[in-house]
């Protein structure tokens, strides 16, 4: 039996929170599992569904505050020594370095950090750049290994925080193939649509993630209005998720006078089914570690547009299983919305192509087994 703990910030369940909870959910018998988390929530729901013990640390804030920084390290450190965990698990930028540090100090023989795309393409300054980049040196400093999610990642590992190979493990993001998977050809879509809300006589271009600055919905807001400016598309255009960003967007939509053709639909437990039920998926984001959204749109044969982010690139070939866009660029994701909605032949294509690569090296069963694989080297090598 090993003692393995997962530490992330929010008790959400959009894209790096669910890594988590997939991980969580499939570690093996004799595992004992723990998830340290800012509050509670869906994330939390799950992780005790799944057999985890949760402890709540308040304290953990995405904000840099001193004083409560300091108690969150303190409050880790205290609960690391006292249960001996053999794997501590970070996730998130700064919950990982209070995480990593607390580890380090309290002794825990295996410190692992998976990063979910770095935090300076958010740095507002230059001082802000440093200081985030600062954090990442002394979170490198306090790992045992860092996980990235594709190469880029791995460079600024070497070469901006001076982590040997040896410490670096590139593992792709998975997800599960048995629950995201295409529509039979031999299903009534349509007669589904209905019975979800949607119009069974246009077709459905989706959004599924926060609605907040990374995510970038404006861009897709405003290329779907575009697209009004010509006529009637003959789609509508459905965002799953919720943020800071929605009354903005719902204001946009206002303004197009396109209420009844732009669907809201907040956090939802039936993505899946939602993901089967559209044409085409879009995610137009200015930055990403390797977006859970796109894999599960690919899983379930969808053709995805995406922004030409490093992130994304890592996914998606440009016409060859999907479309890539300058990010920012609204007019050009209008165009690649028309070159699909348009053409059925080239959706298939796309779509087919994606699942194909999801299957070959994005199963989430083999991502937690080679997981599973680095818990027990690092433990045996004692390094």
């Amino acid at each position: 039996m090993i003692k393995v703990s997962h530490v992330q910030l929010l008790p959400l369940l959009s894209g790096v929170q669910r890594v988590t909870l997939d991980e969580l959910e499939r570690l093996n018998d004799e595992t004992i599992k723990y998830l340290f988390c800012q509050g509670r929530g869906p994330l939390t729901q799950g992780a005790i569904e799944s057999g985890s013990n949760v402890i709540v640390v308040p304290d953990l804030v995405r904000e840099i505050h001193p004083a409560r920084d300091v108690r969150a390290f303190w409050y880790l450190w205290k609960c690391f020594r006292r249960e001996k965990f053999d794997v501590v698990h970070t996730h998130s930028s700064k919950t990982g370095v209070i995480g990593r540090l607390a580890a380090r100090w309290a002794g825990v023989p295996c410190i692992v950090h998976t990063v979910h795309g770095f935090a300076f393409p958010a740095a507002k300054s230059l001082l802000q750049k440093r200081v985030f980049h600062a954090m990442e040196w002394i979170g490198a400093r306090c790992s045992h290994r860092v996980i990235c999610l594709h190469e880029d990642d791995a460079k600024i590992c070497r070469d901006r925080l001076g982590l040997s190979n040896k410490r670096i493990e590139i593992m792709p993001n998975g997800i599960d193939l048995q629950k995201f998977y295409p529509l039979s050809l031999e299903v009534d879509r349509e007669a589904l649509r209905v019975g979800v809300g949607f119009p069974a006589d246009r077709k459905l271009v989706m959004m599924v993630g926060r609605l907040w600055e990374q995510k970038n919905p404006e861009c897709l807001v405003e290329a779907y209005c575009q697209l009004w400016e010509s006529g009637d598309p003959g789609a509508d255009l459905v965002l799953v998720g919720d943020g800071a960003l929605k009354e903005p967007l719902e204001a946009r939509v206002k303004l197009a006078g396109l209420e009844s053709h732009v669907h809201f639909l907040g956090w939802r437990t039936d993505t899946p089914r939602l993901l089967r039920l559209c044409d085409v998926f879009v995610l137009p984001s200015r930055w990403e570690g390797m977006p859970l959204a796109i894999l599960e749109a690919m899983g379930c044969g969808l053709p995805v547009i995406v922004s030409d982010i490093p992130g994304n690139r890592h996914l998606v070939h440009h016409e060859k299983n999907g479309l890539l866009f300058p990010v920012g660029n609204a007019g050009s994701l209008a165009s690649a919305l028309v070159e699909l909605l348009e053409n059925a032949s080239l959706r298939i294509r796309l779509g087919a192509a994606g699942r194909a690569k999801v299957e070959a090296e994005h199963d989430i069963q083999q991502r937690v087994r080679n997981m599973e694989a680095l818990y027990r080297d690092v433990l045996s090598a004692g390094d």
